[in-house]
């Protein structure tokens, strides 16, 4: 592990990083404007939409080429984006020369899962509307990388809207009621989620929905049909036994090309943290979405 991991995993333990989140989700802090325009690189062109009030940007490097990600980022279903994740929209889009479309989508507690399902769909009919010659990826982070998940069997299930080529998630939040028995052994090397605090917004982003609706706990969705699905974990986080119960589901599926990386002393959401090991990890994302955009 690098100097800059450990010092991040040394630093969460040492600041209570999970009280801090569990306040944040108590009492979201909003406009926080991450994704103002005058805060991105003057290396990419960022272009502002929106659906319903609901901001997105899109932003491109130099010679874009037909690769298009849609990036949901994470903060359990509460928090806006940082500026880490306009930090890796920047590194696709210069490095590796794809568009990048950053959605926030509708936020807990003002909204539930039900407005979300219906926004976040709208938005991406727009994107492929708007886009038509490009070929669509999806990835998210943490609550992002779940959503990712749940969208993907709702685009499956929907039809009439062309599936992303492929899928990354990293630390994907799979099952929002947190019930899965292993997770009170993983508590004991998790310094950034609060167990109880994200249970609690958990319900409240179900709104209407049952906590084991595939939308908000895609792990108990039907997982066939879904393309090619990249997943990272950490090792030293609770997210990660369910996304070792959905590798073992994985097996049993078809039309779904599975792969799990987990992260070793890893803690939750490391792509958030500037260190050798998100680079690592972001290239193999980029790389796994390059492989696509070769073969076809």
């Amino acid at each position: 592990m690098s100097f800059k991991a450990s010092m991040a995993g040394f630093l969460a333990r040492l600041c209570k990083a999970d009280r801090n989140m569990a306040e944040n989700l108590h009492n979201p802090p909003r406009n926080t404007g991450a994704l103002d325009i005058v805060r991105f690189t003057k290396k990419v062109r960022v272009k502002n939409w929106d659906i319903r009030g609901f901001k997105g940007v899109t932003i491109n490097g130099s010679y874009p080429g037909r690769g298009h990600i849609l990036m949901l980022p994470g903060g359990a279903y509460s928090l806006e984006p940082g500026k880490h994740h306009r930090r890796i929209a920047e590194r696709f889009a210069i490095l590796d020369h794809m568009k990048v479309s950053v959605f926030q989508y509708p936020l807990c507690p003002e909204y539930t899962a039900v407005d979300v399902r219906i926004i976040l769909m709208e938005a991406y009919e727009r994107l492929v509307s708007e886009y038509p010659d490009d070929l669509f990826f999806l990835f998210g982070d943490s609550s992002g990388g779940g959503l990712a998940l749940a969208f993907l069997q709702e685009l499956r299930d929907r039809g009439g809207c062309p599936m992303p080529l492929r899928t990354a998630v990293v630390s994907p939040w799979l099952d929002i009621s947190l019930t899965n028995p292993k997770i009170k052994i993983a508590r004991k090397t998790e310094h950034i989620l609060p167990v109880e605090e994200l249970m609690e917004t958990g319900k409240r982003y179900c709104g209407g929905l049952d906590i084991e609706d595939p939308f908000v706990s895609p792990i108990y969705g039907t997982m066939d049909g879904l393309g090619p699905v990249l997943m990272f974990s950490g090792e030293e986080e609770i997210l990660t036994p369910d996304c070792e119960l959905l590798t073992e589901k994985m097996e049993k599926v078809s039309g779904t090309e599975f792969v799990y990386r987990k992260a070793a002393g890893m803690c939750h959401d490391w792509i958030l943290i500037p260190c050798r090991e998100t680079d690592v990890t972001l290239d193999l994302i980029a790389g796994f979405f390059q492989e696509a955009l070769e073969a076809e």
